[in-house]
Protein backbone atom coordinates (compact mmCIF):
# COMPACT_ATOMS: atom_id res chain seq x y z
CA UNK A 1 0.00 0.00 0.00
CA UNK A 2 1.20 3.52 -0.71
CA UNK A 3 0.88 6.63 1.40
CA UNK A 4 -0.40 9.98 0.18
CA UNK A 5 3.11 11.35 0.67
CA UNK A 6 4.57 8.63 -1.56
CA UNK A 7 1.91 9.29 -4.21
CA UNK A 8 2.72 13.01 -4.20
CA UNK A 9 6.49 12.33 -4.37
CA UNK A 10 5.97 9.96 -7.28
CA UNK A 11 3.81 12.53 -9.06
CA UNK A 12 6.54 15.17 -8.65
CA UNK A 13 9.12 12.84 -10.23
CA UNK A 14 6.81 11.44 -12.93
CA UNK A 15 5.38 14.75 -14.17
CA UNK A 16 5.45 15.41 -17.95
CA UNK A 17 8.41 17.78 -17.70
CA UNK A 18 10.53 15.00 -16.17
CA UNK A 19 9.71 12.71 -19.08
CA UNK A 20 10.68 15.52 -21.46
CA UNK A 21 14.03 15.96 -19.69
CA UNK A 22 14.87 12.26 -20.02
CA UNK A 23 13.85 12.37 -23.69
CA UNK A 24 16.22 15.34 -24.09
CA UNK A 25 19.14 13.48 -22.52
CA UNK A 26 18.59 10.36 -24.62
CA UNK A 27 18.14 12.43 -27.78
CA UNK A 28 21.34 14.37 -27.13
CA UNK A 29 23.32 11.17 -26.63
CA UNK A 30 21.89 9.63 -29.80
CA UNK A 31 22.89 12.75 -31.76
CA UNK A 32 26.41 12.73 -30.36
CA UNK A 33 26.89 9.07 -31.24
CA UNK A 34 25.43 9.60 -34.70
CA UNK A 35 27.85 12.48 -35.30
CA UNK A 36 30.87 10.56 -34.02
CA UNK A 37 33.23 8.64 -36.22
CA UNK A 38 32.78 5.33 -34.49
CA UNK A 39 34.56 2.20 -35.63
CA UNK A 40 33.08 0.17 -38.43
CA UNK A 41 32.05 -3.47 -38.31
CA UNK A 42 31.90 -5.87 -41.25
CA UNK A 43 30.05 -9.16 -41.43
CA UNK A 44 30.60 -11.67 -44.21
CA UNK A 45 27.81 -13.98 -45.29
CA UNK A 46 29.43 -17.25 -46.39
CA UNK A 47 26.30 -18.77 -47.95
CA UNK A 48 26.05 -16.01 -50.53
CA UNK A 49 29.40 -14.21 -50.66
CA UNK A 50 28.38 -10.80 -49.42
CA UNK A 51 29.76 -8.31 -46.92
CA UNK A 52 27.82 -5.75 -44.91
CA UNK A 53 29.55 -2.87 -43.10
CA UNK A 54 28.02 -0.54 -40.54
CA UNK A 55 28.93 1.79 -37.69
CA UNK A 56 29.61 0.10 -34.35
CA UNK A 57 27.29 2.68 -32.76
CA UNK A 58 24.34 1.79 -35.06
CA UNK A 59 22.46 -0.34 -32.55
CA UNK A 60 23.08 2.10 -29.70
CA UNK A 61 21.95 5.14 -31.71
CA UNK A 62 18.73 3.36 -32.64
CA UNK A 63 18.14 2.25 -29.05
CA UNK A 64 18.75 5.74 -27.60
CA UNK A 65 16.63 7.42 -30.28
CA UNK A 66 13.83 4.90 -29.74
CA UNK A 67 13.83 5.51 -25.99
CA UNK A 68 13.92 9.29 -26.60
CA UNK A 69 10.78 8.92 -28.72
CA UNK A 70 9.16 6.75 -26.06
CA UNK A 71 9.88 9.29 -23.32
CA UNK A 72 8.59 12.31 -25.25
CA UNK A 73 5.41 10.45 -26.23
CA UNK A 74 4.89 9.47 -22.58
CA UNK A 75 5.41 13.13 -21.62
CA UNK A 76 2.49 14.00 -23.90
CA UNK A 77 0.35 11.18 -22.50
CA UNK A 78 0.97 12.10 -18.87
CA UNK A 79 0.27 15.74 -19.73
CA UNK A 80 -3.01 14.67 -21.28
CA UNK A 81 -3.90 11.97 -18.75
CA UNK A 82 -2.55 12.93 -15.29
CA UNK A 83 -4.19 9.81 -13.86
CA UNK A 84 -1.41 7.80 -15.57
CA UNK A 85 0.80 8.76 -12.59
CA UNK A 86 -1.86 8.49 -9.90
CA UNK A 87 -1.52 6.84 -6.48
CA UNK A 88 2.23 6.24 -6.76
CA UNK A 89 2.06 4.00 -9.82
CA UNK A 90 2.73 4.35 -13.53
CA UNK A 91 -0.39 3.23 -15.38
CA UNK A 92 -0.21 -0.11 -17.17
CA UNK A 93 -1.66 1.73 -20.17
CA UNK A 94 1.76 3.24 -20.85
CA UNK A 95 4.00 0.42 -19.65
CA UNK A 96 5.02 -0.53 -23.16
CA UNK A 97 7.69 0.16 -25.77
CA UNK A 98 5.09 0.07 -28.56
CA UNK A 99 5.59 3.59 -29.88
CA UNK A 100 2.79 3.39 -32.45
CA UNK A 101 0.31 2.24 -29.80
CA UNK A 102 1.40 4.96 -27.39
CA UNK A 103 1.21 7.66 -30.07
CA UNK A 104 -2.35 6.70 -31.01
CA UNK A 105 -3.49 7.41 -27.43
CA UNK A 106 -2.57 11.10 -27.60
CA UNK A 107 -4.70 13.80 -29.17
CA UNK A 108 -1.93 16.40 -28.70
CA UNK A 109 0.90 14.60 -30.49
CA UNK A 110 1.59 16.30 -33.83
CA UNK A 111 1.80 14.56 -37.21
CA UNK A 112 0.13 11.30 -36.20
CA UNK A 113 -0.20 9.89 -39.71
CA UNK A 114 3.18 11.13 -40.96
CA UNK A 115 5.06 9.63 -38.03
CA UNK A 116 3.87 6.01 -38.22
CA UNK A 117 6.77 4.68 -40.31
CA UNK A 118 9.40 6.40 -38.20
CA UNK A 119 7.82 5.23 -34.97
CA UNK A 120 7.47 1.68 -36.34
CA UNK A 121 11.15 1.58 -37.30
CA UNK A 122 12.35 2.50 -33.80
CA UNK A 123 9.64 0.42 -32.09
CA UNK A 124 10.87 -2.64 -33.93
CA UNK A 125 14.37 -2.04 -32.56
CA UNK A 126 13.18 -1.41 -29.00
CA UNK A 127 11.22 -4.64 -29.00
CA UNK A 128 14.04 -6.85 -30.24
CA UNK A 129 17.20 -6.38 -32.29
CA UNK A 130 18.44 -3.11 -30.78
CA UNK A 131 18.55 -4.67 -27.31
CA UNK A 132 19.24 -8.34 -27.86
CA UNK A 133 21.02 -10.53 -30.42
CA UNK A 134 17.87 -12.62 -30.88
CA UNK A 135 14.17 -12.69 -30.10
CA UNK A 136 12.46 -15.13 -27.75
CA UNK A 137 12.21 -17.57 -30.65
CA UNK A 138 13.05 -17.93 -34.34
CA UNK A 139 9.90 -16.09 -35.50
CA UNK A 140 10.75 -13.05 -33.36
CA UNK A 141 14.41 -12.92 -34.38
CA UNK A 142 15.41 -10.22 -36.86
CA UNK A 143 18.64 -8.80 -38.19
CA UNK A 144 19.43 -5.32 -36.99
CA UNK A 145 18.46 -2.51 -39.31
CA UNK A 146 21.25 -0.30 -40.53
CA UNK A 147 20.27 3.30 -39.86
CA UNK A 148 20.01 5.25 -43.09
CA UNK A 149 20.41 8.99 -43.46
CA UNK A 150 16.74 9.23 -44.47
CA UNK A 151 15.47 7.42 -41.36
CA UNK A 152 17.73 9.57 -39.16
CA UNK A 153 16.50 12.73 -40.89
CA UNK A 154 12.87 11.65 -40.29
CA UNK A 155 13.67 11.00 -36.62
CA UNK A 156 15.25 14.45 -36.22
CA UNK A 157 12.27 16.13 -37.91
CA UNK A 158 9.81 14.26 -35.70
CA UNK A 159 11.68 15.04 -32.48
CA UNK A 160 11.77 18.76 -33.39
CA UNK A 161 8.01 18.71 -34.02
CA UNK A 162 7.36 16.90 -30.74
CA UNK A 163 9.62 19.31 -28.85
CA UNK A 164 8.04 22.41 -30.33
CA UNK A 165 4.47 21.40 -29.51
CA UNK A 166 5.33 20.08 -26.06
CA UNK A 167 7.06 23.32 -25.02
CA UNK A 168 3.86 25.22 -25.79
CA UNK A 169 1.68 22.72 -23.91
CA UNK A 170 3.76 22.56 -20.75
CA UNK A 171 4.02 26.36 -20.59
CA UNK A 172 0.22 26.39 -20.14
CA UNK A 173 0.70 24.34 -17.00
CA UNK A 174 -0.04 20.86 -15.72
CA UNK A 175 -2.03 19.77 -12.71
CA UNK A 176 -1.28 16.33 -11.38
CA UNK A 177 -3.83 13.96 -9.84
CA UNK A 178 -2.68 14.86 -6.31
CA UNK A 179 -0.98 18.11 -5.26
CA UNK A 180 1.48 18.85 -8.04
CA UNK A 181 0.67 21.93 -10.09
CA UNK A 182 2.97 24.01 -12.25
CA UNK A 183 4.08 25.23 -15.61
CA UNK A 184 7.49 25.03 -17.20
CA UNK A 185 9.24 27.35 -19.57
CA UNK A 186 11.66 25.26 -21.58
CA UNK A 187 14.52 27.19 -23.16
CA UNK A 188 16.91 25.90 -25.75
CA UNK A 189 16.08 23.56 -28.56
CA UNK A 190 16.78 20.10 -29.93
CA UNK A 191 17.74 21.64 -33.24
CA UNK A 192 21.24 20.80 -34.34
Amino acid sequence: MYSVTQAVEFEEIANPHSWFLVASELHEQAKQLMDSNSSRMTRRNFVEPQETTWSMSNRTVILLAGFALENIIKAYLIYEYPEFVQNGFLSKKIQTHELTKLAKRSSHLPYQSRSVNTLSYYEDGLESWARYPCGLNWAQTKEQNILSKKVWKNYMWLMRAYESRFKKLILKGWKGPHKFDGSFEIKGTWLQ
